[in-house]
């Protein structure tokens, strides 16, 4: 497989976007058996109209792993990424990373604001975190792209893993973005290392052939108050998850 740094573009679907409505009010703090109604037709209207005025687009660059790597770092194109260990011990055995941008555009973060602005906290809450799943999906599809890839060449896969998460932290960034051309899918950065458009994920992905791909991502990760864990162990949010609907257009 060739080392290229030209972005290749991910064909997003939306047909295939898929969002469990049940886990959204699991977040919002609803219980299995007493789901407010009305705040589940808020749940599923935001996811809706998030998804209709979102314009998701998705680019990854592959890139040769080095020899250079150690416990808690890997040297890209010249440039030193401070990964953590978590992250390093996630990524061991990768011969290649896909470095990935996502993004779901301005407009479902620009809706949530505007309801926000004019007192609407609920919905506006509601709309942010409907647009925050939505390109988790969207991720998922660029993730299924670079299985893919990594499939016809006999290779397999990691999860992927994000700066700010599992104690990488998120002024990496700058790094990973130097390896994208500038203003790539419209994304930017804040001087905060933040990107813009909000609703975008952007990360790593480990192939090779001897590398593991763990159902429960979230088992390493530190962040036990993270409000999306998804191995039952959030101790800032401990309701149980709801099975609830998966939402699809």
């Amino acid at each position: 497989m060739q080392t290229f740094l030209n972005p290749r573009d991910v064909a997003v679907d939306k047909t295939r976007i898929r969002i469990d409505a049940g886990e959204l009010l699991r977040i919002l703090g609803e219980q299995p058996g007493m789901t407010n109604a009305h705040t589940s037709r808020l749940v599923e209207h935001y996811i809706r109209e998030c998804l209709e005025i979102s314009s998701p687009v998705g680019a990854f660059v592959l890139v040769e792993a080095a020899g250079a790597a150690t416990r808690d770092r890997m040297v890209i194109e010249g440039k030193e990424f401070n990964t953590g260990k978590i992250v390093q011990r996630m990524l061991r055995n990768a011969v290649y990373y896909a470095f990935f941008l996502v993004t779901l555009g301005p407009e479902p973060e620009t809706l949530a604001r505007s309801l926000m602005n004019n007192g609407n906290y609920l919905e506006g809450y509601l709309a942010d975190l409907a647009a925050s799943a939505l390109v988790e999906s969207v991720t998922d599809q660029l993730e299924g792209q670079v299985r893919k890839l990594a499939a016809s060449q006999s290779l397999k896969i990691t999860n992927r893993y994000s700066p700010g998460y599992c104690s990488w932290n998120v002024s990496e960034q700058n790094k990973l973005f130097g390896l994208f051309p500038q203003g790539c899918c419209g994304i930017s950065l804040l001087e905060s290392s933040l990107m813009q458009p909000v609703k975008s994920v952007s990360g790593v992905i480990g192939i090779g052939a001897h590398v593991q791909y763990h159902d429960y991502p979230c088992k390493p990760c530190p962040m036990k108050n993270c409000l999306y864990r998804k191995d039952g162990k959030n101790t800032g949010n401990s309701i149980p998850g709801l099975s609830g609907k998966s939402w699809e257009p």
